[in-house]
């Protein structure tokens, strides 16, 4: 399923909208931000330029109008742009604020978004696009790109539809993805770090440098990582079939 293919343009539209206005509402916009903005609005094919001329008001209409599910997503991906620079400004949780009232969000209820947002076991759009970058670099961990590990990290991005040529180009530097990372669920993350050790077990083992790229993210949420590495196998046993039929399809295209 390609990233945000369930949004309507108008949509994309206005979510590509709420996170350019993320990074720049604190005047202090890094190219890792930008990229990761970039890098999300090529996977949906949306030309960012056509977003800055949405007005408050339309972006209030065609936030209020989406599904509750969409909406928490959305504010969920806002989250996580605010989170790469290490810090929230004010002026981004004013943004925050801003997008929760539109569905009557009181300030009080902060707590109850953070709750859900922590129960949460999907990836959204952006979770998705840093999971594509850090497998990127799972596959390089250990200076040796196996055949395997590729062509499992060609399923992955081909399911999502983000093209490696352009994670190669644009680089997002390792500790604002784990920034990132720090910012989901520790259900979210759980299934982001199966999705990693899924490539590294292509070629049948896991490389010292490769464990110890994750383990940042395993001391962080506290994963027993015997566990997820069982989980790991199991889908890889369980799915085969359906990894090789992506894996053919890359070798294809």
């Amino acid at each position: 399923m390609a990233l945000m293919d369930q949004y309507t343009q108008d949509e994309k539209r206005a979510v590509m909208a709420f996170l350019n206005m993320v990074i720049t509402s604190d005047l202090e916009v890094k190219m890792e931000e930008i990229n990761l903005l970039w890098m999300l609005s090529q996977c949906i094919k949306l030309d960012l330029r056509g977003v800055e001329s949405l007005t408050e008001e339309q972006l209030k209409s065609i936030f209020n109008e989406m599904d509750s599910q969409k909406w928490l997503e959305v504010m969920r991906m806002g989250y996580t742009m605010m989170s790469v620079d290490r810090q929230l400004k004010a002026k981004e949780k004013d943004l925050f604020k801003f997008i929760s009232a539109i569905h009557d969000m009181k300030d009080q209820d902060h707590r109850t978004f953070y709750s859900t947002m922590n129960q949460m076991t999907e990836l959204t759009p952006l979770d998705q696009l840093v999971l594509v970058f850090l497998a990127h670099y799972m596959v390089e961990a250990d200076g040796i790109v196996r055949q395997s590990e590729l062509q499992m990290l060609l399923v992955l991005s081909n399911m999502m539809g983000v093209d490696l040529d352009e994670v190669e180009r644009y680089r997002i530097p390792k500790d604002t993805l784990y920034q990132a990372v720090f910012s989901m669920s520790k259900h979210a993350v759980i299934r982001l770090v199966e999705e990693l050790l899924i490539i590294s077990i292509a070629d049948f083992k896991i490389a010292e440098q490769e464990y110890d790229f994750i383990f940042p993210i395993l001391a962080h949420f506290h994963l027993d990582f015997e566990e997820i590495l069982k989980q790991a196998r199991y889908r890889l046993n369980e799915h085969v079939e359906y990894y090789e039929l992506f894996r053919a399809q890359s070798e294809v295209n």
